[in-house]
């Protein structure tokens, strides 16, 4: 029986229940079954620039250092749910400004009424990765639920951000139940 690693976490306790069964998994890169070891913590900057540094996920290491380990020697990384991959703004923040879009069609009106703690030019980068993820994202979505047929818009980003809304419609943050549920980078 093979147990399939998550790469998202959404509690403490959801992460210490996977590092509990660490060493009973397979590297998701060599196969190679009991040489997983947790290899540090993923630190990076909040929205909040006060806060500084904080958590962002973990790292898990094939290990290759000692003689009976013949690991790979590569690592990969588990994620808060509440984390973008590489960007600085939260999931919360994130789908907070994609309900302003579909409300003020605009992304520079819905970027200053969140008044975000970032440069303009990232919220842009953010929405350009928004856009190219659009086919995923969809595609994933389908399994989970069909698309609202009562859309009023022809504008495809939109319809994309109803159909999470509609797919997760009980969630607070659907991007992070979208992270969570299917396991991959919303963007």
């Amino acid at each position: 029986m093979s147990i399939t690693i998550k790469r998202y976490y959404n509690s403490t306790k959801d992460f210490f229940q996977f590092y509990k069964i660490l060493k009973q998994l397979a590297c998701p890169h060599c196969g190679l079954i009991g040489a997983l070891i947790l290899n540090g913590k993923l630190k990076g900057y909040d929205e909040n620039e006060d806060k500084g540094k904080v958590v962002r996920g973990r790292r898990v290491y094939c290990n290759k250092r000692k003689k009976h380990s013949k690991g790979c020697g590569r690592t990969f990384s588990l994620l808060a749910v509440n984390v973008l991959k590489n960007f600085r703004i939260s999931a919360k923040s994130f789908w907070c400004f994609l309900k302003n879009i579909v409300k003020l069609t605009s992304k520079i009106d819905a970027y200053r009424k969140e008044e975000f703690p970032l440069g303009s030019s990232s919220v842009y980068r953010l929405w350009n990765r928004f856009l190219k993820s659009q086919s995923h994202i969809r595609n994933l979505l389908t399994k989970r639920c069909q698309a609202p047929q009562n859309s009023t818009t022809l504008n495809p980003a939109i319809q994309t951000i109803e159909h999470i809304e509609k797919a997760f419609s009980s969630s607070s943050c659907p991007i992070e139940d979208f992270q969570y549920s299917f396991q991959t980078s919303f963007v």
